[in-house]
Parts: C-alpha cells; structure tokens; sequence
C-alpha cells in the first residue's frame, strides 16, 4: 500500500483542487520528512565508515534495524523519528568525542532541509512554463514545513511543534539527542630538541595555565637564541619575545603557546645552538592596575630598543668557543682569536628585559623620593629612548638600562652621571637633568677605554685589575689626568654635575666622576644592579631580570613583597620558576622526554636527587643570581661586591645559586637545604591535578569526598598519614589556655582583641559567620572579624587608612596578644598574605589554607622555626583542607571544605574552654559539651546530606537516581531558569529563519495562506500584508511566546534580560552570588543575568522589593522552621519571599524557589526544593510528632466511634476541630457534639485531661469502653469490633523512624502553623496560664509562696550536710550528702557536679552555688556527668551524639506520650535552642549553599552548551574563568603592601615597649603590693612588743630602713 492510500479520502472529495492540493500537500511532507530523517542515518553511517572502517557498516546497519524493517520504516515515515546507533566502538566515557558526532548528525538534518527548501524556492522561481503549478507549490510548501520543523527541532533543540506532530530524531547507543611571573630553564636539551620543542612547551602552557589564578588579561614570555640571519658574527644572541593579548572567551595558555611555536620552533631566523647552549623562557601573566591590558602594556617589558654597544668580554662570549670572523664587519668589531686580546671590546647587541609581579611606586636618590610619574619622564631624557608603555614595570628596565653596564664605559659614565653622583637627581625637565649627549658619552668612554687597553697591553687583565682596587685606582687616576689635560669640553660637560671650580680643586670632582664610572663599569653585573635597584625603590616586586649580554649563563630572580618559587628537577633536568608554588610543579608531572628512567623513586640517600623547591624571603626580600655556565665560562659568575656571598651547588652540581637576603646583615648560611622543600617523598606535597573537562562540575562532585577526609583527618582516622591539622590544633589550644589564664589571673589588657578572623571575599564571609558563632558561645570574649585590607590599611602603612563605617582603629583596637586566624583558601593572596607578615610577631598566627604548602604557611613556617629546624614540625600554625590547587574561579568545594573545617576548628576551640571550669566561668560559655555531641553527629550525617545534593557519594562514585532526589529538583529547576535565560537568543534564531525563509521565497506566512487559500480580491491583500508587516515588527515576542507555550513556563514575564535574587543568611547569599556571577561573567550578552542578594531576615525586602519585575527570579534558602529556635527565622524568610511575590502586573510576578528542609510549599512560590533531614529529631520536633500521632490516634478513634451513624459532616469537623486543637475548646465542645450526634461517647477518667495545660498533671489514660445507643442502630457491631481491634494494633505499633529518611506520617505545616504549636507548648510549660493567656494573681502568689517554701527547704538540707558548721560545703561533704539524695550518681560524677559549679574555685560550695545546684534541670545534669571529652588516645575530641532523637537519654523513663503535656519536659526543649543555632549556621546553611552551586551550574552549563553545539564549538566559551581571570588576587588591591616590611618592625618594636611597660607595671603593683606588707607585719610586729614591753622605747623603722 502506498502512503497516498493510507490518507486518500473519499473519490468524490479528491477530485476536488482542494482536495488534490491537501493531498499532494500531505505526500511531499511525509516525502521530505523521511528524507530528513535519511540524512541524519547517511551521516551516522558516513562517520561510522570514516572512524571505524567498512568493516564496521554492518554493525551500524544491524543497530540501525534492530527494531525491524517495518519498524523502522514506520517510524521514519510517520512518527518522523530515527533511532540511530552512535559508535558503538567509541568509549562511552569520551563525552566530549560523543557530543561533537551527536552534533555533527543532528546539524546534517536541518541543513539539509534547509538546502532543500532553498533550492526548490530557487528552482520554482525559473520554473518551466508548462510546469504544474499545483505540484510545484506542494513541494515548495511541504520543503519549507519541514525546514522549519528541522530547524526547531535539531538547530534549537527545542520540542516538537504540535502543529506537525513529533518530527523528531534520537541518537543512540541509543542516546538521545593579577598577575605572575613563570620560568622555565632547560638544562637537558632533550625538551626543546626532540618533536620541535613538544615537551617544552606542554610544560609552559601548563605553567601558564596555572598561573593565570593570579591574573590572565595578557601575557607573554621571553627567551633567548641565535639568529641565523648573523652567522658567526662575536654575539649573535638575541631576545624573542611573544607577547598576545587575551580575549573574553579565549585561553591565553594556549594562545602563548602557540605564539612562542611560531616566533621560535616554526621560526625559520631562530635556533638554539647546540653547543651547549641552555636555553629558558621568562614569562608573565598580567592582571592590570596601572594601566589597560593593552599589547604595550604586556610583559616581559624592556625600555631601551636592541642597541649595539662597545663591550668588553666579561662572561659574554663563552671561552670554549671564542672564535674570529675572517671577514672584517662594519656592524661588529670581532673580538681577538688570541687568550691575551680577548679582553678587548667589541661591539655586541645589548637588550634587557623584566617580568614584574606587583607594583613599583617610589625611587629615592640622593635622600629624595621620586613618584612614577616624574620616573617615566626622567627615564625617556636619561635613555634617550622614549617611553614605552605607561606601565610601571617599564620603568624598572628603564632603570636596569642605566644600572646593568658591566664592561661598558659608555653605559658607566651615563650610570655616573645619572644615578652615580652625589649630585644626581631626577627631574621631568630635561634642562634641569643637565645631561650629557650620546655623542658625548661616547667621546668620555673613548678615554677611558684607551687607558684600559694601554693596562691591558701592559699584561693586565680584566679579572687582575677588577679585583685590585689599587690598578682600579691607577686607572681612575689616569682618566682624570687625561680629562683635566687633554678634553676641555668633556672636562666642562662631566665636572658641571660635580661641584663649581672644580680645576681650582684639582680635579676632585672628575676624579669623583672617574671612580663611579670605573666602578660601575667592573660591579654592576645582573646581580649587583638588581641590588641597587631593589636598594632605592619601594614597593612590592616579583622579578625575573635578563639580559642579551647574561643569557649565555645566568639570569636573576628577586623578591619582595611578592612571592616567588624555584623547583628544581635534577634528574629531569629543569629549573621552573614562579610567583605561584603551584606552577613550579610541573615537572612533577612531566615524563622526562624519550622516555629515559626516572630514579627519583628509588633514591633515598642523596638529596640531590629529590626534586626540591626554595621559596625566596619575601618578607625581608631576597636576590638569588642563577649561573649554569663555569662549564662554559672561566670568569667569575658575579662582580668583586658580591664574592663574598656563598655559592651554594644547585642540580648536582649543573647549577650556582648566590643569594642576597635584604633584611639580613651576613649571608645565608651553607645550609641552603634547610630552606628547602623536599616535592618527592613528602606526602604533604600534592602534585598538580589533571584537567577536568569541567572543573566546576568536577568540584562540586568533590564536596563530599573533601569533608570525609576532614572529617576522618580531624579524628585521626588515617592510619597512614600523620594529621598535621590536630598538631595545629594542639598549638592552637595552647594559645587559647594562655589567653584563658591570662583573663583568670587577672592579667589581660583591656581593650585587646582576644580571638581574631581575617580574609578576603569568600574567606572573610565564612570567618564572619564563625566569628558569630564563636562570640555567641562564649560572650566575655572579644572575638572579631575584620577584613585583611582593613587590617593593612590600619596597620600596614605609614599613612595609615582609616576604616570609615568600621568601628575599628589604631587607638581603640590592641592587636598585641590577639590569637590571628586568617582564611585564604589559596594561601596567596595579597592582604591575608601581607597581614600574616605583619602581625606574625608572635606565636598566635594560625592559617586556614587549601594545602600545607602554600605562601602564608610558608611564612608562619619560616617566621619562629629559623633556628631550629625540628620545631617545624610541632610548631605547626597551618590549618590545611587538603583540597589543592583549584583552577575554577566559581568557588564551591573551596567554600565547603573551609565551612566544614572552620566547624572542626569551632569545636576544638570550645571543648578546649569547656574542659577547665575557671575557663568555663571567664568565658560566660553558652555552649555545652552536650552541643558539641549534637553538632558532631549534624557534622558527620551532613556528608550523606551532601550525597543526595551532589549525587556523588564520599568515595567518588555517582550513585543511583533514586538516592540522588534533591540533586534531581535542583537540576530540574536549574534547566528551567536557563530555559529563562535562553529564550531570547533562540527567539532571535527563529526570527531570522522566519526572515531568510520567508524574504527568499516570497512567500510571508499570511500572503502564503491567502495565496492557499485562493484570496483574489485585491483589496483584502492590503489587509494581509499589513498582518505580514505586524508579524515582522512583533516576530521577536511572538517567538518568545510561542517557546514559552512549548516549554510551559509563564507567558507573562517579562521579555528582557533576567535579574536573579538570592536571599539567604549572609555567607550563602554572598557566595552563592559570586559563585553565578562568575558562572555568568563571559557568557554572551542576549544570555546574560543580573545577581543580587540580601538576608531574608533584614533587608531584604528593603534592598530588592521595588527592583521586582514580572519574571525576577529568587531564591531563597529557607531555615529549618521545624526546629523552635528557628521557627521565627524561617517565618521571617518566608513573609520575605511571600512579600515579593505579592508584587504583581498584569497578572504575574517573580517567580522565586526555595530551598530548605522543611517540607511545605509557599503558596506564592513557583517551586518548593526541600532537603531531606539526615539527623536525629531534636525534642522538640519529638515532641511535636507525639502530638501529631495523639491527634491522629484521637481522630481515627473518633471516626470509629462515628461509623455507621448519620451525624452531619459539620458536626464531625466540629468535632474534630476541638480533638485538634488542644489550647482553645473546652471538652464540653465535644460533649456537646457526641451527644447530639447519637454516637458512642469516649469515656475517660477526666474528659477534660484531653486538652493539655488544663491541669498540673495532665496524663491521658482512656478506658477504651463504649458508651452505646440501642443496637439497632448499629449496622454491623461485629464489624465494628474487628475494625477497632485492628486499629487499637495498629496504634499499639511504634512508629517507624529513620535518619536519613523524612518520616511517612510526618505532618507537614507552614512556619506559621509551627510558630503557633510553639507557642502553644510554651503556654504549656507555663502550667499557671489561664484561658486568656494571662497569669492570675492568685497563681503568682501561691508560685511565690512554693518559691520560699522550696528555698526555705534547700536552706535546711545545706546545713544538714555541712557537718563541720563553716558554712560551706568541701567536697567530700557534698558528694557523701547528695549520693544520699541522688543515689543513682556515681561519686565521680558528683565530683564533676562540684567542679562545674565551683565558680570561685576554692575547693568549697557556698549556699548560692548549691541553690545553683539544685535548681539545675535534670537535662544539664546529665550533660555534666558524662563520660570525658579525651578519646582513647588522650587527643581531646569531641564525641558525636548516639541518641536516636536529641535528649534521649535524659528522657528516659518518660512516656512519650506525655512530653507535650509534661512541663518539665516542654521546658527542656528550650536547652536544645542553642544546638539548633550552630546546626544552621554550620551544617544547614551549607547544605542550602551547595545546592545552590549545583542549581547555578546545570544554568550555566546549559546556557553554554546551547552556543557550544549550535555553533559547532565556535562559540563556546568556558564558565569557569571570568574575564579577569583572577582566581587569586596577588596584586596589592586595594591596599598598597609597600610599608609592609618597615611597619612590621615598627609594630615588633611597639609590641615589646607595651609588653615591657606591661611587664614593669605587674612588677611594681606587686612590688608595691609585698612593701605594703612587709610595712603592715612591721607595725604588727611593733604593736605586739610595745603590748608586751611598754617601757620600751621602739620607733618605725623609715621607708628606707626597711628595704
């Protein structure tokens, strides 16, 4: 049968044109709607082919009709569908191969609809004239349906138009469709030598790519080589330098990559010698803060152009290989072939460059202060050379121009002239500079190099007359002698810069001249002008300083301020180096090209084997001069100035390092390895980790992993590692002791902070939210968190920033014994880095880091354990959450894993205060060691919590769909807002293929129609067209609207860019902001969001209720309104969000989330997501199901007792209304109700015990009898017996309750609805309340009268048990009293009673601490006599609760049945409050953030994945970079860090005069203090004689008499 038979009418129908129009019509839309599908199976079958072979066709053709022929040839044709089987040889875990051939089939099929359609538009336009019209419109028609099917279908991947039916396909196997510098030095050849320098450069992209945390807006890398346009030319050494600027969405690893391969292994003009020559690359990434990230501003920079100069041969030209040019070169003068003439000069090209991390703010010459602006105008008139960019770390090579001028005259006489002389200065006015010409520098060098040559001649060397400063003197003597003798105009030239009269003096200030030029022309090497530079100038540098003339040997690193890094790899043979430790640990990575053993594993002994890193002394500022060349070179490696500094053997012995400490007077020691970091063989160190296809994906599915391992670290229990965060954690409590101690003796200084965090952004916000906690648990203390730039603006400069809207100052804030926390999750940023170095003046600085090897525990390391080296170990002052390097700019396993470790921290530091009562007391602790137990056992269930969010178990592996519900709703719901967010972009698409459809054929969809339809009056086609002009002028909103019916969301939104609102408390909603603002930060404008945030409890409402439109999107995170001490809050947030919601036009408002763990859904709100509880009921959501469970019992027995009988429905709800509601109905309400009603009556032995409060002793006991009526009115009493004795069984069961589960009968109520049970229990406990809520008169008299009664008694059993009348009672006298009263105490418990509630601790109880006693709760009793807070180890830890539900154990023997109707048990929840505080602040709030990460990446991943696979990848960008691409902010912003190191001294010298003054004061309060009564025993002592010998004549002894 045909597929014309399947739907061809009835004859006499089609035989109208109609009908043969709707039938051909129909026949070429199934015609090109199979054809479509055909593509898509030709382009599966045509990459099958072209991967696997012919061989594997068959394969595809079996899976391809798997199903059938018929199947499939129906599916084609009818359902428009093809399921195709997608490369069934591929791995199924290459995802990324797997999404580009899903998209290469899925795109065939609408281009070729698509073409399709184009070409038949095209052919029917030169149709022949004899053509059936008819025909020819069909397949017009039909083509251009099924491309526009094809296009909103494959191209925006949206649902199938239900217009044309589910034309559709699926895929199958079946699937369904601020800156840093960075280094590399290359001792084996065999990294650039083999593959064209592969291996080099995989190792400098990676460099790269790490270091762009710090900062990625441009880069670029220098190194040097010979140039082949100069063949055997004396120094054809010249620097390349690759510089690019980064885009939004491009990768500047690999852009530097592939600029350094074309400039120098693709270079046809550049190659490395293979004499020995060992190359390297300096580069930089930048983050800008001087200037724009323009191509003149990136690094390495360099001032003065390539310039030929007269050099002699100081460690220029490699003796080995010192050679003649036989032809004489006007360009070069070559240098001598023979050993005695080498020493003459030559010309040789000379360029300098610098890569500079941080900021260069000041140069001081000659006593004065020069800032950047006059710098960069002196330069240009002291170089001659103009500036060349406006960037500060030009003017460093500027200055390196004019400093580094070894061998040179020309360059030492203008470094005499221009920063040699006492008379030097510098100056934006070239008049007053007074410099001399080039010429003229010229000239004055020619002399000077005349009288050296005649030295020379004479049998001299460079090197004899260089260490001599005798022949220095001669030489010095000689030049001034020929200047005053022979150069009038040079003597005038170079004598006007010294003094006036000058001849009349002798030529004092020539000679003065002479010896600077002379000096500089021996001294000032790479390292010795890196040292005077550093010597004048302020501010923070991270150097890496070359030269052409240096390159063949050595390069120089300095630090200060700025961190930097050198690995070295001996047997890999490299030299990384960097700002950021990560990026030198590259190599650890990297395989050693050719593949050549690698024995690092295998050696034990020799150190200098194992890979190792040296970190520079930032702090102080440190110099370290790299030199690999005395294999080549027989000169020295430095200049005479720095001889005496140690050479310390460096890559067995390849390799010298000389470094010059800034801060130190002698040099470091030999010891050089001290100062080392072992990276092999130290399990501390964690090398880089892979790249992961999505970094923000792949830490999210870390969270759960990371907390484990803190968790399991934290308890000690890894068998295999030593945990370095319980040895900090001892430090730690050792300080907290000291500082206890401190506030018991009565020592502590007034107004000092004791506990202080500090951090920046995402660190600061989560040490705040700990500050809080920490500061509610323990009030007496002063515990604080201040921002880090706070801290450097108040304290780290000269100048200091005042901390406007802070109430913080120099004057009212004592940092001096404070206990510092800093949280940097990457250990390197600028601010908590500086203030580590600032207030590390002590031994009270603690880190919490990503790893232990990061900067600030680098410099907490090195600031107390310098001079012995075994206290590292145990002086540990590092935190560390074990995550590493974390390249994704979106944070969120950084910010769990700091959480969780903050909370380890937080209860460390309590049961380190609850431990000791004196601290207990001094402290004012809130807290209990009960609230610890109940916070450890919310800490430990919270990682199966993180599960089900993440969908991710704590080993790493992906668990089932069913376990991972909330991870489900949360990508649900993020789908749907990128839906939100996309919208627009795929209206624009769909608006431009309406367009080209529709302007090439001709044809806009209502002519189309008309002309379908027959419309001939030409009238009527004004009125089509005008429709046609409409639908062109509103085509964007009507797509907009057509893919909001298609996708069910809300057609009323408004149809502009999305804004989201997060309301939560303060840390999540400000990292959950940054986290989607980042996400979104590069993605494409018609795509991009607006985020905000604000605390649904403050002001929210205030900040974001009048910038609510139709379509805002909020989410709010909603607290646990189930617990009591949050029900309030929650009620609060959700009055928020209700508010919100409530502001509506035209119908429509803000469509807003929530997220919580409280099941009921706001009216107002569009989705409710709703975490499950993974813990144990607290006693109040145990109390409040027990009254649940009572009313369900009382309704069922009710409806029971209502069987069968034709009472009203409204007398039953009547009824059950006063069962329910406990507080208001009296119990004749029901009585009354029965007895009308003619049912069976309950019968009770008070039917008024049914209402709690009503009496004292309110117990429910039911008689379970039945009352009844005649049985006749009965239907079946059989029945009704069965059935009630079901029920009773039923009731008799105990409930079923779980962890990790929400409970079955769980009754779900609004944080209103729990508010008023609340409420109602508190009214409960206040047994004496009368029916209005008000306490009667008569109640208050007789509580007063019981409350003396009861004290009165209290009174008597105190005396009775003191046995020995002194009024107090000792401790073995309370323990042998109260056993008797409590005999089921143990006397240790008793014991820990005493000394919990001896405040005073004198070893005795006065009347008020027993009355204290006494009136302590059964609850807080319990809590004091448990077992101690140390494991078996003796490591004080904290114990996780093992109740089932909280306060378990203290109920025992209490019918649960009576806990609602129980004062004294309603009453107890209330201890519970303060557990419930820290279980949201530490454990909820942090279940809430991550699944708001998990929410915001299903948006951004969609939201990118849509440009990604529409474009082919064209368009794709990466969400987790920013366009600033700072991950890390090193840069000092916006606090400079340039008086850091000399503030630092000024505060160490502040801290000990105060702690002196202190000291001296204590010393004589108690001086005073012992003569007040040494005086007071010597009158005594006088009074008692004169009282015996009254005759004798005593006198008191004078003050000075009696010392």
């Amino acid at each position: 049968m045909t597929p014309m038979a399947l739907v061809r009418p009835s004859p006499s129908k089609a035989s109208t044109p109609a009908g043969k129009r709707r039938d051909a019509l129909l026949f070429y839309y199934v015609v090109f709607g199979a054809l479509h599908e055909l593509s898509h199976v030709v382009t599966a079958a045509f990459l099958h082919v072209l991967l696997f072979g012919r061989h594997h066709l068959g394969a595809f053709l079996r899976g391809f009709f798997a199903d059938g022929f018929s199947a499939v040839v129906f599916r084609t044709i009818f359902a428009r569908q093809s399921f195709v089987p997608l490369f069934l040889s591929l791995d199924v875990d290459d995802s990324s191969n797997v999404a580009v051939f899903e998209a290469l089939i899925r795109h065939s099929g609408w281009l070729f609809s698509v073409i399709a359609a184009v070409t038949l538009r095209v052919a029917y336009t030169y149709r022949r004239p004899g053509r059936s019209k008819l025909s020819t419109e069909s397949i017009l028609i039909a083509s251009i349906i099924t491309a526009v099917e094809a296009v909103w279908t494959d191209l925006l991947r949206l649902p199938v138009i239900p217009l044309f039916g589910p034309a559709s396909q699926r895929y199958a196997g079946v699937t369904t469709f601020f800156c840093g510098n960075f280094g590399l030095i290359v001792i084996n050849s065999a990294w650039t030598s083999k593959d064209n320098g592969r291996h080099a450069l995989d190792l400098l992209e990676r460099m790269v790519n790490v270091t762009m945390m710090r900062g990625a807006q441009s880069g670029g890398v220098i190194t040097y080589c010979r140039s082949k346009r100069l063949p055997g030319k004396a120094n054809p050494v010249i620097g390349v330098r690759s510089r690019v600027v980064n885009k939004k969405r491009t990768d500047l690893s690999k852009l530097i990559r592939a600029k350094v391969k074309g400039d120098l292994f693709d270079s046809f003009t550049h190659s490395f010698p293979s004499d020995g020559f060992v190359p390297f690359f300096s580069g930089h990434t930048r983050f800008a803060t001087s200037s724009k990230a323009t191509f003149d501003g990136t690094h390495p920079q360099r001032w003065t152009p390539p310039t030929l100069r007269r050099f002699y041969n100081f460690s220029i030209i490699p003796d080995r290989t010192v050679a003649v040019d036989a032809s004489t070169s006007t360009s070069f003068s070559r240098f001598s072939k023979s050993a005695a003439d080498k020493d003459f000069p030559g010309l040789v090209r000379t360029e300098t460059y610098v890569t500079h991390n941080g900021d260069f703010d000041f140069f001081d010459l000659n006593g004065k202060t020069y800032d950047l602006d006059v710098i960069q105008k002196w330069l240009a008139i002291a170089t001659s050379a103009a500036l060349p960019a406006t960037v500060d770390s030009a003017c460093i090579a500027g200055f390196i121009d004019l400093i580094r001028c070894q061998g040179c005259f020309c360059l030492s006489a203008r470094y005499a002239m221009c920063l040699g002389l006492p008379t030097s200065k510098i100056t934006e006015d070239a008049v007053a500079a007074n410099l001399p010409s080039v010429n003229q520098y010229d000239k004055v060098a020619s002399l000077f190099e005349k009288e050296l040559n005649d030295m020379l001649s004479g049998g001299e060397t460079l090197e004899t007359i260089s260490s001599d400063k005798r022949k220095r003197q001669v030489l010095v003597s000689k030049v001034t002698a020929k200047l005053l003798r022979e150069s009038r105009e040079l003597r005038f030239v170079f004598s006007r810069n010294t003094r006036d009269g000058d001849e009349e003096l002798g030529g004092e200030g020539l000679r003065l001249f002479a010896r600077v030029t002379v000096d500089a022309f021996f001294d000032n090497d790479l390292l010795q002008s890196t040292k005077i530079f550093l010597g004048s100038a302020s501010g923070s540098f991270g150097l890496c300083i070359t030269s052409s003339l240096d390159a063949q040997r050595q390069l120089c690193l300095a630090a200060r301020g700025q961190t930097l890094s050198i690995a070295l790899y001996p047997k890999k043979g490299i030299i990384c180096f960097g700002s950021e430790q990560a990026a030198v640990k590259v190599g650890m990575n990297a395989g050693l090209p050719g593949g050549s053993p690698d024995v690092l594993g295998k050696t034990h002994l020799d150190i200098d084997n194992d890979d190792l890193r040296l970190d520079l002394d930032d702090l102080g500022g440190e110099i370290v001069l790299l030199d690999w060349g005395k294999r080549r070179f027989k000169s020295p490696a430095v200049s005479p100035p720095n001889r005496g500094v140690v050479k310390h053997r460096l890559m067995n012995g390849r390799v010298d390092a000389y470094l010059l400490q800034e801060s130190k007077v002698h040099n470091t020691s030999d010891l050089l390895y001290h100062r080392m970091t072992r990276l092999t063989r130290n399990q501390f160190i964690k090398p880089l980790p892979e790249e992961a296809a999505d970094p923000v994906l792949k830490d999210i599915q870390d969270i759960p992993l990371i907390c484990r391992e803190i968790q399991e670290d934290w308890r000690n229990m890894n068998m295999f590692k030593m945990s370095f965060n319980r040895l900090t954690a001892w430090n730690l409590a050792q300080c907290i002791r000291k500082k206890m101690d401190s506030y018991v003796e009565g020592s502590a200084q007034a107004r000092s902070i004791d506990i202080l965090l500090t951090g920046c952004e995402v660190s600061l916000w989560l040490a705040e939210q700990f500050a809080c906690d920490l500061q509610k648990s323990f009030p007496k203390l002063n515990i604080t968190s201040v921002s880090s730039n706070k801290l450097l603006g108040l304290f780290g400069q000269e100048l200091s920033i005042p901390a406007v809207g802070y109430p913080m100052s120099n004057k009212t804030t004592k940092l001096d014994n404070a206990i510092v926390i800093i949280v940097s999750h990457s250990g390197g940023t600028f601010s908590p880095l500086a203030v580590s170095n600032l207030l590390n003046t002590n031994n009270n600085v603690f880190v919490v880091t990503s790893e232990w090897d990061s900067q600030i525990g680098k410099q907490l390391r090195a600031a107390h354990n310098e001079g012995d080296h075994m206290m590292l170990l145990f002086n540990s002052r590092v935190f560390t959450t074990d995550v590493g390097l974390r390249p994704a700019e979106p944070c969120s396993v950084s910010v769990a894993a700091t959480q969780q470790l903050l909370t380890c921290i937080f209860q460390h530091i309590s049961i380190v205060i609850l431990s000791d009562g004196r601290y207990r007391h001094t402290s004012g602790a809130v807290i209990t060691e009960h609230d610890l137990r109940i916070l450890e056992r919310c800490n430990q269930d919270n990682l199966h919590a993180l599960e089900e969010i993440v969908g991710v178990d704590y080993f790493g592996n992906r668990i089932t769909k069913d376990q991972a519900r909330a991870e489900k709703e949360l990508r649900d719901a993020g789908r749907v807002w990128a839906d939100h967010i996309l919208e627009n972009a795929r209206a624009y698409i769909i608006t431009f293929v309406y367009i080209m459809a529709t302007v090439i054929s001709g044809y806009p969809i209502a002519s189309a129609i008309a002309k379908g339809a027959g419309l001939m009056n030409s009238t009527a086609w004004y009125f089509v067209k005008l429709v046609d002009a409409l639908i062109y002028f509103y085509l964007p909103q009507i797509n907009v609207l057509i893919i909001r019916v298609i996708q069910r969301r809300a057609i009323r939104h408004r149809m502009v860019g999305r804004t989201v609102v997060i309301a939560d408390i303060p840390w999540v909603a400000q990292a959950a902001e940054a986290f989607l603002s980042k996400i979104f930060a590069v993605s494409y404008s018609i795509a991009s969001l607006n985020v905000l945030s604000g605390n649904p409890a403050d002001h929210f409402v205030h900040r974001h209720t009048h910038r609510v439109v139709r379509g805002s999107l909020i989410v709010c995170g909603r607290p646990d309104g189930r617990l009591s001490a949050l029900t309030s809050l929650e009620a609060s947030c959700c009055l928020s969000v209700n508010q919100a919601s409530c502001i509506q036009s035209i119908g429509s408002t803000a469509e807003s989330y929530t997220i919580g763990h409280n099941p009921y859904k706001l009216p107002l709100s569009a989705r409710g997501i709703f975490l499950d509880r993974h813990r144990p009921l607290f006693l109040c959501e145990k109390m409040l199901d027990q009254i649940d469970a009572e009313s369900r019992r009382k309704r069922t027995r009710l409806d029971l007792s209502m069987g069968g009988q034709s009472t009203s429905r409204r007398k039953q709800r009547t009824a059950i209304v006063a069962l329910e509601d406990q507080s208001e109905h009296k119990s004749k309400v029901l009585n009354d109700v029965l007895a009308t009603s003619g049912v069976p009556i309950l019968v009770s032995k008070d039917i008024n015990e049914l209402w709690p409060g009503m009496k004292k002793s309110p117990s429910v006991t039911f008689d379970h009898t039945i009352q009844t009526i005649p049985e006749a009115n009965v239907p079946s009493a059989r029945k009704d017996t069965e059935r009630q004795a079901r029920q009773d069984t039923k009731l008799k069961a105990p409930p079923v309750t779980t962890k990790q589960a929400r409970p079955a009968l769980e009754k779900r109520r609004s944080s209103t609805a729990l508010l008023g049970a609340y409420t109602n229990l508190q009214k409960n406990r206040e047994a004496c309340l009368d029916c209005s809520g008000h306490i009667p008169t008569q109640n208050l008299i007789e509580s007063a009268i019981a409350e003396r009664k009861w004290n009165d008694g209290i009174r008597e059993i105190f005396e009775r048990l003191d046995v020995n009348d002194d009024g107090a009672l000792s401790r073995d006298e309370f323990v042998a009293g109260y056993h008797k009263l409590k005999p089921d105490l143990s006397k240790e418990q008793l014991t820990r009673i005493f000394n919990e509630c001896d405040v005073d601790d004198n070893g005795s109880l006065s009347l008020a601490e027993f009355i204290h006693i006494m009136k302590l709760p059964q609850m807080d009793i319990a809590y004091i006599c448990e077992p101690s807070i140390r494991d078996e180890n003796g490591v004080i830890q904290v114990r996780a609760s093992e109740e089932s539900y909280f306060g378990e154990h203290v109920m025992q023997g209490v019918e649960q049945s009576q806990f609602a109707q129980n004062p004294a048990l309603t009453g107890a929840t209330k201890s519970q409050d303060f557990a419930q505080e820290l279980y949201e602040s530490r454990i909820a709030s942090m279940q809430r953030f991550v699944s708001m990460t998990v929410m915001f990446h299903e948006m951004g991943r969609r939201v990118e994945n849509f440009f990604s696979r529409l474009t082919f990848g064209l368009l794709g960008y990466r969400y987790d970079r920013t366009h600033s691409i700072m991950r890390i902010a090193t840069t000092a912003s916006p606090v400079s860090g340039a008086d850091v190191r000399e503030r630092m001294r000024v505060l160490q010298m502040l801290k000990k005069i105060h702690h002196s003054v202190h000291v001296i004061s204590i010393a004589y309060i108690r001086y005073r203090t012992e003569k007040d009564k040494r005086r007071l025993t010597e009158l005594e002592d006088i009074a008692q004689r004169r009282s015996t010998t009254p005759d004798t004549d005593d006198t008191v002894p004078s003050e000075e008499s009696s010392h």
